[in-house]
Protein backbone atom coordinates (compact mmCIF):
# COMPACT_ATOMS: atom_id res chain seq x y z
CA UNK A 1 0.00 0.00 0.00
CA UNK A 2 1.48 3.45 -0.94
CA UNK A 3 2.04 6.18 1.48
CA UNK A 4 -0.33 8.63 -0.23
CA UNK A 5 -3.09 6.33 0.43
CA UNK A 6 -2.63 5.75 3.91
CA UNK A 7 -2.66 9.83 4.31
CA UNK A 8 -5.82 9.70 2.56
CA UNK A 9 -7.03 6.93 4.89
CA UNK A 10 -5.87 8.56 8.08
CA UNK A 11 -7.99 11.80 6.70
CA UNK A 12 -11.41 9.65 6.23
CA UNK A 13 -10.84 8.73 9.67
CA UNK A 14 -11.13 12.27 11.26
CA UNK A 15 -14.08 13.14 9.30
CA UNK A 16 -15.42 14.73 12.30
CA UNK A 17 -12.67 17.08 12.26
CA UNK A 18 -12.39 20.21 10.06
CA UNK A 19 -9.93 20.50 7.67
CA UNK A 20 -8.54 23.72 5.89
CA UNK A 21 -5.69 24.82 3.58
CA UNK A 22 -2.57 26.80 5.33
CA UNK A 23 -0.57 29.76 3.95
CA UNK A 24 1.76 27.19 2.13
CA UNK A 25 -1.58 24.86 0.83
CA UNK A 26 -0.48 22.26 2.83
CA UNK A 27 -3.85 20.86 4.47
CA UNK A 28 -4.25 20.81 8.33
CA UNK A 29 -6.52 19.31 10.46
CA UNK A 30 -8.42 20.69 13.26
CA UNK A 31 -8.77 18.00 15.54
CA UNK A 32 -11.23 18.82 19.26
CA UNK A 33 -8.61 17.72 21.79
CA UNK A 34 -6.85 19.60 24.83
CA UNK A 35 -3.47 17.57 23.58
CA UNK A 36 -3.61 18.24 20.12
CA UNK A 37 -5.01 21.18 18.48
CA UNK A 38 -3.33 21.13 14.96
CA UNK A 39 -1.67 18.49 13.12
CA UNK A 40 0.26 18.76 9.91
CA UNK A 41 0.25 16.46 6.66
CA UNK A 42 3.88 16.59 7.60
CA UNK A 43 2.90 15.25 11.43
CA UNK A 44 0.74 12.69 9.91
CA UNK A 45 3.90 11.24 8.05
CA UNK A 46 5.84 11.34 10.84
CA UNK A 47 3.32 9.44 13.01
CA UNK A 48 1.67 7.25 10.47
CA UNK A 49 5.10 5.78 9.13
CA UNK A 50 5.12 3.28 12.02
CA UNK A 51 1.70 1.77 11.79
CA UNK A 52 2.54 -1.83 10.27
CA UNK A 53 0.21 -1.65 7.42
CA UNK A 54 2.12 1.60 5.87
CA UNK A 55 4.55 0.55 3.81
CA UNK A 56 7.75 3.54 3.48
CA UNK A 57 7.77 5.05 -0.08
CA UNK A 58 10.20 7.28 -1.79
CA UNK A 59 8.07 10.45 -3.20
CA UNK A 60 3.90 9.96 -2.93
CA UNK A 61 1.24 12.69 -3.54
CA UNK A 62 -1.55 13.78 -1.36
CA UNK A 63 -4.93 12.56 -2.33
CA UNK A 64 -7.25 15.43 -2.46
CA UNK A 65 -9.28 15.96 0.86
CA UNK A 66 -12.61 16.60 -0.98
CA UNK A 67 -14.20 16.94 -4.25
CA UNK A 68 -14.10 20.72 -4.81
CA UNK A 69 -10.57 20.85 -2.97
CA UNK A 70 -8.26 23.18 -4.70
CA UNK A 71 -5.87 20.41 -4.68
CA UNK A 72 -7.51 18.63 -7.33
CA UNK A 73 -6.01 20.87 -9.97
CA UNK A 74 -2.47 19.81 -8.58
CA UNK A 75 -3.16 16.32 -7.94
CA UNK A 76 -1.16 14.35 -10.28
CA UNK A 77 -1.61 10.31 -10.01
CA UNK A 78 1.41 9.00 -11.53
CA UNK A 79 1.51 5.86 -9.27
CA UNK A 80 -1.62 4.19 -9.77
CA UNK A 81 0.16 1.29 -11.17
CA UNK A 82 2.62 1.01 -8.73
CA UNK A 83 -1.45 1.03 -5.99
CA UNK A 84 -2.93 -2.38 -4.37
CA UNK A 85 -5.75 -3.58 -3.46
CA UNK A 86 -6.56 -2.77 0.53
CA UNK A 87 -7.51 -5.62 2.95
CA UNK A 88 -10.07 -3.67 5.22
CA UNK A 89 -9.69 -6.69 7.71
CA UNK A 90 -6.04 -5.65 8.38
CA UNK A 91 -6.80 -2.46 9.44
CA UNK A 92 -7.91 -3.43 12.80
CA UNK A 93 -11.00 -1.55 13.85
CA UNK A 94 -10.32 1.85 12.70
CA UNK A 95 -13.73 3.10 14.68
CA UNK A 96 -12.28 2.38 17.85
CA UNK A 97 -9.07 4.29 16.52
CA UNK A 98 -10.88 7.56 15.31
CA UNK A 99 -12.27 7.57 18.66
CA UNK A 100 -9.29 7.17 20.50
CA UNK A 101 -7.35 9.97 18.49
CA UNK A 102 -10.91 11.89 19.06
CA UNK A 103 -10.00 11.37 22.61
CA UNK A 104 -6.65 12.33 22.93
CA UNK A 105 -5.35 13.71 19.82
CA UNK A 106 -2.27 12.50 18.11
CA UNK A 107 1.06 12.09 19.53
CA UNK A 108 4.03 12.77 16.93
CA UNK A 109 7.26 12.41 18.99
CA UNK A 110 9.47 10.06 18.27
CA UNK A 111 10.48 7.94 21.08
CA UNK A 112 13.99 9.43 20.29
CA UNK A 113 12.74 13.06 20.87
CA UNK A 114 10.70 12.33 24.09
CA UNK A 115 13.09 14.12 26.33
CA UNK A 116 13.55 17.01 24.59
CA UNK A 117 9.57 17.62 23.54
CA UNK A 118 8.39 17.22 26.83
CA UNK A 119 9.98 20.28 27.90
CA UNK A 120 8.33 22.73 26.09
CA UNK A 121 5.03 20.70 25.65
CA UNK A 122 2.18 22.15 27.58
CA UNK A 123 0.80 18.26 27.71
CA UNK A 124 3.59 17.33 29.76
CA UNK A 125 3.91 19.99 32.59
CA UNK A 126 2.94 17.47 34.97
CA UNK A 127 3.04 13.47 35.50
CA UNK A 128 -0.78 13.18 35.71
CA UNK A 129 -1.15 15.26 32.23
CA UNK A 130 1.56 13.00 30.35
CA UNK A 131 -0.89 10.09 30.88
CA UNK A 132 -3.14 8.29 28.72
CA UNK A 133 -6.41 9.71 29.19
CA UNK A 134 -9.17 7.63 30.73
CA UNK A 135 -12.05 6.00 28.50
CA UNK A 136 -15.31 7.75 28.62
CA UNK A 137 -17.38 6.06 31.10
CA UNK A 138 -21.59 5.42 31.14
CA UNK A 139 -23.72 7.78 31.91
CA UNK A 140 -26.20 5.76 33.70
CA UNK A 141 -25.73 3.43 36.27
CA UNK A 142 -29.58 2.34 36.40
CA UNK A 143 -28.80 1.30 32.60
CA UNK A 144 -25.47 -0.25 32.97
CA UNK A 145 -27.89 -2.93 36.08
CA UNK A 146 -30.60 -3.55 33.50
CA UNK A 147 -28.20 -4.17 30.49
CA UNK A 148 -26.75 -6.96 32.99
CA UNK A 149 -30.12 -8.87 33.58
CA UNK A 150 -30.70 -8.38 29.77
CA UNK A 151 -27.83 -9.65 28.18
CA UNK A 152 -24.55 -10.15 30.51
CA UNK A 153 -21.71 -10.66 27.67
CA UNK A 154 -22.81 -7.53 25.91
CA UNK A 155 -23.53 -5.43 29.10
CA UNK A 156 -19.55 -6.31 30.07
CA UNK A 157 -18.79 -4.57 26.82
CA UNK A 158 -20.66 -1.80 27.51
CA UNK A 159 -19.18 -1.01 30.71
CA UNK A 160 -15.43 -2.09 29.73
CA UNK A 161 -15.43 0.30 26.33
CA UNK A 162 -18.86 2.31 25.72
CA UNK A 163 -17.92 5.17 24.11
CA UNK A 164 -20.01 7.82 21.57
CA UNK A 165 -18.95 10.96 19.42
CA UNK A 166 -20.54 13.12 16.95
CA UNK A 167 -19.52 12.97 12.82
CA UNK A 168 -19.72 14.64 10.19
CA UNK A 169 -22.24 13.16 7.99
CA UNK A 170 -23.77 9.76 8.66
CA UNK A 171 -21.88 6.20 8.34
CA UNK A 172 -23.61 2.83 8.04
CA UNK A 173 -22.94 1.05 11.97
CA UNK A 174 -23.58 4.46 13.11
CA UNK A 175 -26.37 6.00 14.89
CA UNK A 176 -28.30 9.23 14.10
CA UNK A 177 -30.13 11.49 16.72
CA UNK A 178 -33.07 13.53 16.00
CA UNK A 179 -32.73 17.05 17.34
CA UNK A 180 -34.77 19.18 19.38
CA UNK A 181 -36.71 21.88 16.87
CA UNK A 182 -34.48 24.58 18.97
CA UNK A 183 -31.52 22.61 17.28
CA UNK A 184 -32.76 22.10 14.16
CA UNK A 185 -33.63 25.78 13.58
CA UNK A 186 -29.98 27.21 14.51
CA UNK A 187 -28.45 24.67 12.61
CA UNK A 188 -30.41 25.53 9.10
CA UNK A 189 -29.51 29.05 8.81
CA UNK A 190 -30.41 29.31 5.34
CA UNK A 191 -34.46 29.13 6.51
CA UNK A 192 -36.47 32.16 7.29
CA UNK A 193 -36.64 30.75 10.71
CA UNK A 194 -33.01 30.02 10.55
CA UNK A 195 -32.52 33.44 9.28
CA UNK A 196 -34.96 35.35 11.68
CA UNK A 197 -33.39 33.27 14.67
CA UNK A 198 -29.50 34.89 14.24
CA UNK A 199 -30.78 38.20 13.39
CA UNK A 200 -32.28 38.00 17.11
CA UNK A 201 -29.15 36.58 18.45
CA UNK A 202 -26.95 39.10 16.85
CA UNK A 203 -29.10 41.86 17.72
CA UNK A 204 -29.49 40.41 21.18
CA UNK A 205 -27.26 43.29 22.63
CA UNK A 206 -28.09 46.46 20.40
CA UNK A 207 -30.69 49.20 21.62
CA UNK A 208 -32.87 48.69 18.64
CA UNK A 209 -34.00 45.00 19.62
CA UNK A 210 -37.25 43.85 21.16
CA UNK A 211 -37.36 44.04 25.15
CA UNK A 212 -40.11 41.01 24.80
CA UNK A 213 -37.44 38.93 22.58
CA UNK A 214 -34.42 40.11 24.36
CA UNK A 215 -31.88 37.95 26.32
CA UNK A 216 -30.64 39.32 29.55
CA UNK A 217 -27.13 38.47 31.54
CA UNK A 218 -30.12 37.50 34.70
CA UNK A 219 -32.62 35.55 32.42
CA UNK A 220 -29.58 33.31 31.02
CA UNK A 221 -27.95 33.11 34.11
CA UNK A 222 -31.22 31.92 36.19
CA UNK A 223 -31.75 28.95 32.50
CA UNK A 224 -28.48 27.99 33.63
CA UNK A 225 -29.06 27.71 36.93
CA UNK A 226 -32.29 25.28 36.28
CA UNK A 227 -30.05 23.22 33.99
CA UNK A 228 -27.98 22.00 36.36
CA UNK A 229 -25.06 24.42 35.61
CA UNK A 230 -24.32 25.76 39.07
CA UNK A 231 -23.78 25.05 42.52
CA UNK A 232 -20.95 24.87 45.20
CA UNK A 233 -18.90 28.25 43.43
CA UNK A 234 -18.48 26.29 39.95
CA UNK A 235 -18.34 29.04 37.46
CA UNK A 236 -20.34 28.58 34.13
CA UNK A 237 -18.36 27.09 30.89
CA UNK A 238 -18.74 29.52 27.63
CA UNK A 239 -19.51 26.42 26.14
CA UNK A 240 -22.75 25.52 28.12
CA UNK A 241 -23.62 29.63 28.24
CA UNK A 242 -23.08 29.47 24.41
CA UNK A 243 -25.75 26.86 24.06
CA UNK A 244 -28.39 28.12 26.57
CA UNK A 245 -27.93 31.58 25.12
CA UNK A 246 -29.54 30.42 21.41
CA UNK A 247 -31.63 27.52 22.51
CA UNK A 248 -33.94 30.39 24.86
CA UNK A 249 -34.10 32.71 21.70
CA UNK A 250 -34.98 29.35 19.51
CA UNK A 251 -37.52 28.64 22.22
CA UNK A 252 -38.84 32.35 22.28
CA UNK A 253 -38.89 32.48 18.84
CA UNK A 254 -41.22 29.45 18.85
CA UNK A 255 -43.48 30.52 20.97
CA UNK A 256 -44.03 33.61 19.44
CA UNK A 257 -44.58 32.11 16.00
CA UNK A 258 -47.17 29.39 17.65
CA UNK A 259 -48.85 32.36 18.82
CA UNK A 260 -49.08 34.01 15.08
CA UNK A 261 -50.52 30.26 13.87
CA UNK A 262 -53.05 29.93 16.92
CA UNK A 263 -54.50 33.58 16.18
CA UNK A 264 -55.74 32.67 12.88
CA UNK A 265 -57.89 29.69 13.74
CA UNK A 266 -61.44 30.02 13.24
CA UNK A 267 -64.03 28.62 14.98
CA UNK A 268 -66.74 25.81 13.50
CA UNK A 269 -69.71 24.56 14.71
CA UNK A 270 -68.50 22.54 17.23
CA UNK A 271 -68.12 24.04 20.17
CA UNK A 272 -64.87 24.92 21.91
CA UNK A 273 -62.87 23.87 18.37
CA UNK A 274 -61.06 26.16 16.23
CA UNK A 275 -59.71 24.88 12.73
CA UNK A 276 -56.63 26.43 11.28
CA UNK A 277 -56.61 27.56 7.52
CA UNK A 278 -52.69 27.08 5.69
CA UNK A 279 -53.51 29.40 3.11
CA UNK A 280 -54.08 32.50 5.47
CA UNK A 281 -50.93 31.91 7.14
CA UNK A 282 -47.75 33.60 6.54
CA UNK A 283 -44.34 31.78 4.94
CA UNK A 284 -42.58 31.91 8.25
CA UNK A 285 -45.55 30.43 9.81
CA UNK A 286 -46.12 27.59 7.61
CA UNK A 287 -42.59 26.84 7.94
CA UNK A 288 -43.11 26.56 11.83
CA UNK A 289 -46.22 24.34 11.54
CA UNK A 290 -44.60 21.94 8.87
CA UNK A 291 -41.19 21.50 10.50
CA UNK A 292 -43.13 21.43 14.18
CA UNK A 293 -45.23 18.45 12.87
CA UNK A 294 -42.68 16.71 11.35
CA UNK A 295 -40.34 16.77 14.28
CA UNK A 296 -42.69 15.89 16.65
CA UNK A 297 -43.73 12.65 14.27
CA UNK A 298 -39.36 11.74 14.95
CA UNK A 299 -39.08 13.08 18.41
CA UNK A 300 -36.01 12.15 19.68
CA UNK A 301 -35.28 9.39 17.55
CA UNK A 302 -32.40 7.05 17.70
CA UNK A 303 -31.77 5.51 14.23
CA UNK A 304 -29.30 3.19 13.37
CA UNK A 305 -27.85 3.53 9.79
CA UNK A 306 -28.01 -0.13 8.21
CA UNK A 307 -27.05 1.11 4.72
CA UNK A 308 -26.88 4.67 2.63
CA UNK A 309 -30.18 5.20 2.32
CA UNK A 310 -31.95 3.46 5.43
CA UNK A 311 -32.02 3.61 9.34
CA UNK A 312 -34.16 2.12 12.23
CA UNK A 313 -35.38 4.07 14.86
CA UNK A 314 -33.91 1.51 18.05
CA UNK A 315 -35.72 3.60 21.01
CA UNK A 316 -39.35 2.71 19.71
CA UNK A 317 -40.44 -0.70 21.25
CA UNK A 318 -43.43 -2.36 20.15
CA UNK A 319 -44.02 -5.54 21.97
CA UNK A 320 -41.60 -7.93 24.41
CA UNK A 321 -44.13 -10.76 23.51
CA UNK A 322 -45.13 -11.99 20.43
CA UNK A 323 -48.88 -14.12 19.76
CA UNK A 324 -49.85 -15.58 16.48
CA UNK A 325 -51.04 -11.82 15.00
CA UNK A 326 -47.31 -10.22 15.55
CA UNK A 327 -45.46 -13.14 14.55
CA UNK A 328 -46.97 -13.37 10.96
CA UNK A 329 -45.81 -9.67 10.72
CA UNK A 330 -42.69 -10.53 11.69
CA UNK A 331 -41.79 -13.37 9.60
CA UNK A 332 -44.23 -12.85 6.22
CA UNK A 333 -45.48 -8.81 6.14
CA UNK A 334 -48.89 -7.69 6.45
CA UNK A 335 -50.31 -9.39 3.47
CA UNK A 336 -48.55 -12.90 4.20
CA UNK A 337 -52.66 -14.13 5.07
CA UNK A 338 -53.34 -13.24 1.40
CA UNK A 339 -51.24 -16.10 0.42
CA UNK A 340 -54.25 -18.60 2.04
CA UNK A 341 -57.32 -19.04 0.92
CA UNK A 342 -58.10 -19.70 4.79
CA UNK A 343 -57.20 -16.78 5.74
CA UNK A 344 -54.07 -18.20 7.96
CA UNK A 345 -50.69 -19.11 7.21
CA UNK A 346 -49.99 -21.34 4.33
CA UNK A 347 -49.00 -24.89 4.61
CA UNK A 348 -45.46 -23.43 3.30
CA UNK A 349 -44.84 -21.53 6.62
CA UNK A 350 -46.60 -23.10 8.89
CA UNK A 351 -43.31 -25.60 10.37
CA UNK A 352 -41.16 -22.14 10.50
CA UNK A 353 -44.22 -19.96 12.09
CA UNK A 354 -44.53 -22.85 14.66
CA UNK A 355 -40.69 -22.72 15.04
CA UNK A 356 -40.92 -18.78 15.32
CA UNK A 357 -43.51 -18.70 18.24
CA UNK A 358 -41.68 -21.43 20.40
CA UNK A 359 -38.53 -19.55 20.08
CA UNK A 360 -40.11 -15.87 20.70
CA UNK A 361 -43.59 -16.18 22.33
CA UNK A 362 -42.67 -15.43 25.36
CA UNK A 363 -39.71 -13.11 24.81
CA UNK A 364 -39.27 -11.03 21.46
CA UNK A 365 -37.99 -7.50 21.27
CA UNK A 366 -40.40 -6.21 18.42
CA UNK A 367 -39.69 -2.49 17.25
CA UNK A 368 -41.18 0.40 15.18
CA UNK A 369 -38.01 0.82 13.26
CA UNK A 370 -39.75 3.97 11.15
CA UNK A 371 -42.66 4.93 8.76
CA UNK A 372 -41.49 2.85 5.60
CA UNK A 373 -42.40 -0.54 4.65
CA UNK A 374 -44.18 -1.48 7.87
CA UNK A 375 -46.13 -4.14 5.52
CA UNK A 376 -42.67 -5.72 5.19
CA UNK A 377 -41.27 -8.39 6.85
CA UNK A 378 -39.37 -7.42 10.00
CA UNK A 379 -35.40 -6.69 10.04
CA UNK A 380 -33.56 -8.67 12.31
CA UNK A 381 -30.42 -7.08 13.93
CA UNK A 382 -28.18 -8.97 16.14
CA UNK A 383 -24.10 -8.96 16.97
CA UNK A 384 -23.45 -12.17 16.64
CA UNK A 385 -20.72 -13.01 14.20
CA UNK A 386 -21.15 -16.36 13.72
CA UNK A 387 -24.90 -16.96 13.15
CA UNK A 388 -25.31 -18.67 10.08
CA UNK A 389 -26.27 -16.32 7.46
CA UNK A 390 -25.01 -13.07 9.25
CA UNK A 391 -24.53 -10.30 7.48
CA UNK A 392 -22.00 -7.50 8.55
CA UNK A 393 -23.83 -3.94 7.93
CA UNK A 394 -20.21 -2.24 7.39
CA UNK A 395 -17.42 -4.09 7.97
CA UNK A 396 -15.68 -3.85 11.51
CA UNK A 397 -19.16 -2.63 13.22
CA UNK A 398 -19.59 -5.69 14.54
CA UNK A 399 -23.49 -4.77 14.03
CA UNK A 400 -25.36 -7.96 11.71
CA UNK A 401 -28.26 -8.45 10.35
CA UNK A 402 -30.06 -11.57 8.93
CA UNK A 403 -29.34 -14.94 9.84
CA UNK A 404 -33.15 -15.74 11.51
CA UNK A 405 -33.12 -19.75 10.83
CA UNK A 406 -30.26 -20.01 12.62
CA UNK A 407 -31.57 -17.45 14.99
CA UNK A 408 -34.61 -19.32 15.44
CA UNK A 409 -32.31 -22.87 16.17
CA UNK A 410 -30.22 -21.14 18.56
CA UNK A 411 -32.40 -19.80 20.88
CA UNK A 412 -34.73 -23.14 20.74
CA UNK A 413 -31.72 -25.18 21.58
CA UNK A 414 -30.90 -22.71 24.46
CA UNK A 415 -27.64 -21.39 22.34
CA UNK A 416 -28.94 -18.02 22.32
CA UNK A 417 -31.26 -15.69 24.32
CA UNK A 418 -34.40 -14.31 22.62
CA UNK A 419 -33.41 -10.74 23.81
CA UNK A 420 -29.68 -11.04 21.89
CA UNK A 421 -32.17 -9.99 19.11
CA UNK A 422 -33.95 -7.36 17.94
CA UNK A 423 -36.81 -7.32 15.46
CA UNK A 424 -37.61 -3.95 13.53
CA UNK A 425 -41.38 -3.72 11.42
CA UNK A 426 -40.57 -0.68 9.53
CA UNK A 427 -37.73 1.36 8.54
CA UNK A 428 -36.70 5.04 7.28
CA UNK A 429 -35.77 4.98 3.68
CA UNK A 430 -34.17 8.07 2.01
CA UNK A 431 -34.87 8.39 -1.39
CA UNK A 432 -31.69 8.84 -3.91
CA UNK A 433 -31.22 12.43 -5.24
CA UNK A 434 -31.15 13.31 -8.99
CA UNK A 435 -27.96 14.15 -10.88
CA UNK A 436 -28.63 17.34 -11.26
CA UNK A 437 -28.09 17.63 -6.87
CA UNK A 438 -25.34 15.19 -7.47
CA UNK A 439 -23.26 17.63 -9.03
CA UNK A 440 -23.99 20.50 -6.90
CA UNK A 441 -21.58 21.53 -5.20
CA UNK A 442 -23.85 22.59 -2.51
CA UNK A 443 -25.18 18.78 -2.07
CA UNK A 444 -23.53 16.36 0.21
CA UNK A 445 -21.51 13.90 -2.70
CA UNK A 446 -23.11 10.77 -1.34
CA UNK A 447 -25.61 9.38 -3.17
CA UNK A 448 -28.72 9.38 -0.20
CA UNK A 449 -31.03 12.16 0.43
CA UNK A 450 -30.15 10.90 4.53
CA UNK A 451 -27.28 13.71 4.26
CA UNK A 452 -29.73 16.33 3.44
CA UNK A 453 -31.67 15.51 6.52
CA UNK A 454 -28.39 15.67 8.41
CA UNK A 455 -27.45 19.32 6.51
CA UNK A 456 -31.09 20.85 7.44
CA UNK A 457 -30.28 19.67 11.44
CA UNK A 458 -32.83 17.65 11.53
CA UNK A 459 -30.48 14.78 12.91
CA UNK A 460 -26.72 14.38 14.22
CA UNK A 461 -24.18 11.67 12.97
CA UNK A 462 -23.17 9.57 15.73
CA UNK A 463 -20.28 6.84 16.02
CA UNK A 464 -20.63 4.90 18.56
CA UNK A 465 -19.41 1.56 20.86
CA UNK A 466 -21.39 -1.20 18.85
CA UNK A 467 -22.76 -2.43 22.99
CA UNK A 468 -24.35 1.33 22.65
CA UNK A 469 -26.64 0.58 19.10
CA UNK A 470 -27.12 -3.06 19.81
CA UNK A 471 -28.81 -2.93 23.58
CA UNK A 472 -32.44 -3.13 24.30
CA UNK A 473 -34.24 -0.20 24.92
CA UNK A 474 -36.62 -1.79 26.99
CA UNK A 475 -37.74 0.03 30.43
CA UNK A 476 -34.72 2.01 29.87
CA UNK A 477 -34.40 4.59 33.15
CA UNK A 478 -32.49 6.99 30.95
CA UNK A 479 -34.04 7.04 27.84
CA UNK A 480 -31.51 6.17 25.13
CA UNK A 481 -31.63 9.43 23.56
CA UNK A 482 -30.25 11.20 26.34
CA UNK A 483 -27.63 8.43 27.00
CA UNK A 484 -25.88 9.06 23.41
CA UNK A 485 -26.50 12.53 23.16
CA UNK A 486 -24.30 12.43 26.99
CA UNK A 487 -21.98 10.17 25.80
CA UNK A 488 -21.26 12.87 23.23
CA UNK A 489 -20.06 15.68 25.47
CA UNK A 490 -19.51 18.80 24.07
CA UNK A 491 -22.76 21.01 22.70
CA UNK A 492 -24.90 17.79 22.21
CA UNK A 493 -24.73 17.27 25.98
CA UNK A 494 -25.81 20.48 27.20
CA UNK A 495 -28.88 20.09 24.57
CA UNK A 496 -29.71 16.64 26.45
CA UNK A 497 -29.60 18.91 29.75
CA UNK A 498 -32.41 21.59 28.65
CA UNK A 499 -34.45 18.87 27.18
CA UNK A 500 -34.46 17.12 30.28
CA UNK A 501 -35.90 20.26 31.85
CA UNK A 502 -38.79 20.23 30.09
CA UNK A 503 -39.80 16.48 31.73
CA UNK A 504 -41.39 15.17 34.59
CA UNK A 505 -41.05 11.94 34.27
CA UNK A 506 -37.44 11.18 34.58
CA UNK A 507 -35.01 10.61 37.73
CA UNK A 508 -31.61 12.34 37.10
CA UNK A 509 -28.96 10.30 38.02
CA UNK A 510 -26.20 12.03 39.69
CA UNK A 511 -22.97 11.07 38.07
CA UNK A 512 -20.95 7.95 39.15
CA UNK A 513 -17.53 7.08 39.19
CA UNK A 514 -16.31 3.95 37.60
Amino acid sequence: MTLHYSLFLVAALLSSSTNRLNSNGVAAFIVNSPLSRKTTISAFVKSTLSLPFIQKKRSFSCLPLSPNSELNESYDDDDDDDDEEIDTSSLGDWRKFRMNLAETGLNTNDDDNDDEDSSSSPSSTSGESSKKQPKRKSVSKLNEQLLESQNEKLAKEYKSEVWAHETAKAEVGGLVCRLPLEAEIYRNKPTDLGRKLHKRLSLSTKDDYDEDSAITSDSLTTDMEDAGYSGGGVSFSPGAAKTVFWYRAAQTLISNELKKVTSKASPTSEEDERVIDASNLDPASLELLNIYMDNQASWQEVCLVVDDATTLVINRPLSTTVNKDLAQLVLFGQYSRLNSREGGVSPSKTSRFVRFLTAFEHSCALYVGGPDKQTEPAIMIHGIAELDGAVEISPGCGIYKNGLEAAIDGVINGVYDPLEFRFFVGRHEYGSKNKEEESSSFTPSSSSSLDLAVLEGKYQPVACARSLALKQCIGLPKPLWHEVMELCGGELKEISSLELMKRDDIQIEEEFED
